[in-house]
């Protein structure tokens, strides 16, 4: 073999074995940064539904005192209505 023809060879070797390496850095930061992505976006899915949770709770005192509420408003209801009744 002629020596341009070796150099050649190798110099095509030495870039494939470059980008080889080169690409096999660049998967293994995109792993890790993806990696990250995925852990913040597990904290951020755990305090959205500790959030939802203390809404819930929330919701839920509401929906009794809302009751409760139209409860007394029934009974005044009734007592002014039996009061009106009476008075005819």
């Amino acid at each position: 073999m002629d020596a341009g023809i070796v150099t050649i060879l190798v110099s095509t070797a030495t870039v494939g074995v470059a980008l080889a390496a080169l690409m096999v850095r660049l998967i293994r930061g995109l792993a890790r940064s993806l990696e990250k992505q995925i852990d913040t976006l597990r904290d951020d899915i755990r305090e959205l539904r500790q959030v939802q949770a203390v809404l819930r709770d929330g919701v839920a005192d509401l929906s009794d005192r809302v009751s409760r509420i139209e409860g007394l408003l029934e009974g005044l209801r009734e007592a002014i209505a039996g009061r009106h009744a009476a008075a005819d």
